[in-house]
């Protein structure tokens, strides 16, 4: 069971890893990206879940991402204990395209799967990554 597990976890990283190849990211940023695209703005304890790091490998991606020019960081107002994290125009642009590169490939990835088999993996997929059925590493 184990080494499914792995083989599966790779197979839903290739599309990360591909798609930031072709726009000069690694596979976290592209990860990163994504994951602030869809939420529109990010708090980095929200970061650090959805990418399941540390507070402390996270800043450092956050960092080298915003060193580019991809996003800014800013601090919570209302909670100053609280961090921000935005695209900019540029992170905006590689954002878009990685996203919908990575979207793309993960729907051919399922296509030949029946819309039940496709339901069920959509519910497996929520539940591992909200924490309730996370598999032991």
């Amino acid at each position: 069971m184990r080494s499914r597990r792995r083989l599966s976890v790779r197979s839903c990283s290739v599309p990360f890893a591909d798609a930031g190849r072709r726009h000069d990211l690694t596979q976290q940023q592209a990860e990163l990206l994504c994951a602030v695209i869809v939420r529109g703005r990010a708090r980095m304890n929200e970061l650090g879940k959805a990418l399941h790091l540390e507070k402390s490998s996270l800043s450092g991606l956050v960092d080298r991402a915003a060193r580019r020019g991809l996003l800014i960081r800013s601090r919570d107002e209302s909670d100053r204990r609280g961090c921000w994290v935005e695209l900019t125009e540029e992170g905006t642009r590689l954002a878009m395209g990685t996203h919908g590169e990575v979207t793309a490939e993960l729907e051919r990835m399922v296509r030949d799967l029946s819309p039940r088999d496709q339901e069920l993996l959509t519910g497996v997929v929520r539940r591992i990554t909200s924490g309730g059925d996370r598999p032991d590493r």
